[in-house]
């Protein structure tokens, strides 16, 4: 599966790597089993597409953001950061967040570098972290 998804043992985050040509599918698995137990359900997220390309279309990204509201249904969710080196996955990934944001789900960013994902996820975890 070129989706891997590993506990980082320093910052407690899920990463999962993206390589390849990325599907829908592949995305929609991702969603619905990555932080399906109820312990990993507000691990922050890094999805590292940096290394990747995507066959999804512009309907496929609707798609995506139906599986997050449904899970989002079930309880808030971790912060989710994305990277994404190819142009058009970058485009898909933004409308993603774009729809995210408009269902009420504002904890997810897209960035093109992946320092700039890691220091955005570690602000907003230690922010929650004071609440």
């Amino acid at each position: 599966m070129p989706i891997h998804v590993v506990r980082d043992p320093h910052s407690q985050w899920l990463v999962a790597t993206a390589t390849g040509v990325i599907s829908i599918d592949m995305v929609l698995e991702l969603l619905r089993t990555a932080r399906a137990p109820i312990e990993r359900r507000m691990m922050p997220m890094l999805f590292d597409a940096s290394s990747a390309t995507t066959s999804m279309t512009d309907a496929d990204v609707t798609s995506a953001v139906a599986v997050v509201r449904r899970a989002g249904s079930a309880g808030p969710r971790g912060h989710v950061a994305m990277v994404a080196g190819d142009d058009r996955f970058f485009t898909l990934l933004l409308m993603y967040e774009v729809q995210c944001a408009e269902a009420g789900i504002r904890s997810i960013r897209v960035f093109r570098q992946r320092g700039d994902a890691e220091r955005w996820l570690e602000v907003m975890s230690a922010a929650r972290n004071l609440f």
